[in-house]
């Protein structure tokens, strides 16, 4: 029985790494890119909610690339990489009424939460429902081919742990599953909507931000609380994924591993052309966390893993861009998002096979992109592919 199962487990893999490498790759002009989530990914929703301009219209924001344009970072933001790497524009914000929107458009805005968030800001659910509301702009066949990308979250568990210093087991469960029955209604509406294609960023560990470090009064070591939460919430959030490609047809997705790239980085920046991963580029206090602002910004943020307190420099955009768009299983799995692009929606999600397989789509010959750097090296080379840990709770992608 067992060698029967193996020789089928080699059928079946053969069958879609063939098919998989047979495709051709989707025509540029048919993509298309939605984006939901907070800070990290808000391409400038935040000053048209406020009714007037923020601190990302300011400078230093934007300093990289000579303008400030509502993004919390010196440049670029992950969302504009992936566009990029799609050959499409940069998705403008949904609140910018005049833009063209016709690959797509980003509803993300800074503060947002999954279950409830402060004025000015939308939670996840006003996202979907703002996308939905707005879904006639787009055809039912370029929402089916879309992808999804998300990145929120982090500001549900900040809160939570500041309400809740010493929670138990218990409670963390419970409100983890909050969230996620919340993430899951979410998901569910725009597959309703026609989205297939779904791509998640993993939580980064809290506990390590530089905010989160200065307000605790840590000088080096990540604050533990926040970042297990973290972590629980990124293996519920994997199952809840898996669960969905089970249930709902054509259902993909992929998920990205960006806890253990933020929690290398922080551990090990130089290996990443960092020359800290503690501080923040612009600010005030024990690591430069809080107050941006021309006054208090450093000179060069290549050199920093995170801009402000909380949200990441174009230089570590650009590396978990690349990430997600063609790293290997062990960084973001069933498929990276360039497998994911040109994977068709009959082929169903099957989890070991995929991953196991570690197919790759065709090449695209436009560009070098996926030659910037060798991502396996980068990622996994590190002291003999060694595992994280934040006190027990353990990366799901270990070896």
């Amino acid at each position: 029985m067992a060698d029967q199962n193996s020789r089928l487990f080699f059928l079946s893999d053969l069958l879609i790494k063939t098919l998989i490498l047979l495709l051709p790759l989707i025509p540029c002009h048919a993509q298309t890119l939605f984006v939901f989530g907070d800070g990290l990914y808000d391409a400038g929703n935040k000053q048209f909610l406020a009714g007037g301009p923020v601190p990302a219209n300011s400078p230093p924001y934007g300093m990289s690339i000579g303008e400030s344009t509502g993004r919390w970072s010196d440049g670029l933001i992950v969302p504009d990489f992936i566009a990029t790497f799609m050959g499409i524009p940069l998705v403008p914000p949904i609140l910018e009424k005049t833009a063209n929107f016709s690959h797509g458009a980003n509803f993300a805005i800074a503060d947002a939460t999954v279950l409830g968030s402060p004025p000015e800001t939308m939670t996840l659910s006003q996202q979907v429902m703002n996308f939905s509301g707005n879904k006639e702009k787009w055809s039912d066949e370029n929402r089916s081919k879309a992808i999804y990308l998300f990145y929120i979250g982090g500001d549900d568990y900040l809160g939570f742990v500041k309400e809740n210093p010493n929670p138990s087991e218990a409670e963390r469960e419970a409100f983890v599953n909050r969230v996620m029955t919340a993430i899951d209604a979410a998901l569910k509406a725009i597959y309703g909507a026609g989205g297939r294609k779904f791509s998640f960023q993993n939580l980064a560990p809290l506990g390590c931000l530089p905010i989160v470090k200065q307000e605790n009064g840590h000088e080096k070591e990540c604050v533990k609380l926040p970042s297990e939460m973290a972590a629980l919430h990124n293996k519920k959030l994997l199952q809840l994924l898996e669960k969905l490609a089970r249930d709902l047809k054509s259902f993909q997705f992929c998920f990205f591993d960006f806890f253990g790239s933020i929690h290398r980085r922080v551990r090990v920046p130089k290996t990443y052309t960092f020359g800290t991963g503690n501080d923040a580029c612009c600010g005030s206090g024990s690591h430069n966390a809080s107050a941006c602002s021309r006054k208090n910004v450093c000179t060069d943020p290549n050199e920093y893993v995170f801009f402000d307190g909380k949200h990441l420099t174009q230089a570590s955009n650009s590396q978990i861009g690349h990430l997600i768009w063609a790293a290997d299983a062990d960084v973001i799995r069933p498929n990276n998002l360039r497998e994911l692009l040109v994977l068709p929606l009959d082929i169903p999600a099957i989890f070991g096979i995929i991953s196991d397989a570690k197919v790759k789509a065709p090449i695209d010959k436009r560009s070098n992109i996926h030659n910037v750097y060798e991502i396996r090296s980068l990622e996994w080379g590190i002291e003999n592919h060694w595992s994280y840990q934040v006190e027990g709770a353990t990366s799901f992608y270990t070896k």
